[in-house]
């Protein structure tokens, strides 16, 4: 999947808004925020300097408000790319096998696009 650098940009600017307000680092505060996921147990840290790894360890410390947890959930969600919208579409239809797909009706469901006419017109 290609990285989308604006998007990243972003992120990284609402952790360090985050990390200001918890007088913490941006690594403590995405760590903590990636330790609260329901589905994530443990995660795997690297530093160059012992200070480092003493800050990401911090980061099971740190209790993020729920303002927090919005917010970064907000800027990171990748939205319902496709294939994916198609998947939702068949879930939702009586037929598994409709005679017209319509993205559209899920493109409001995130920052993702159908670009598959873009790469290859013209």
């Amino acid at each position: 999947m290609p990285f989308d650098k604006t998007n990243g940009y972003k992120i990284v600017d609402v952790l360090k808004e985050v990390a200001r307000r918890n007088n913490a680092s941006a690594a403590r505060v995405a760590l903590a925020w990636v330790l609260g996921r329901p589905a994530v147990s443990s995660v795997i840290v690297a530093a160059r300097k012992p200070e480092q790894l003493q800050d990401n360890i911090r980061a099971v410390e740190l209790q993020l408000s729920c303002e927090d947890v919005r917010l970064l959930d907000q800027v990171s969600d990748p939205g319902v790319p496709y294939p994916k919208w198609m998947v939702l579409q068949l879930d939702s239809a009586e037929d598994p096998r409709p005679r017209v797909l319509h993205p559209e009706r899920y493109a409001e469901d995130g920052r993702w696009k159908d670009l598959r006419g873009s790469r290859w017109a013209g």
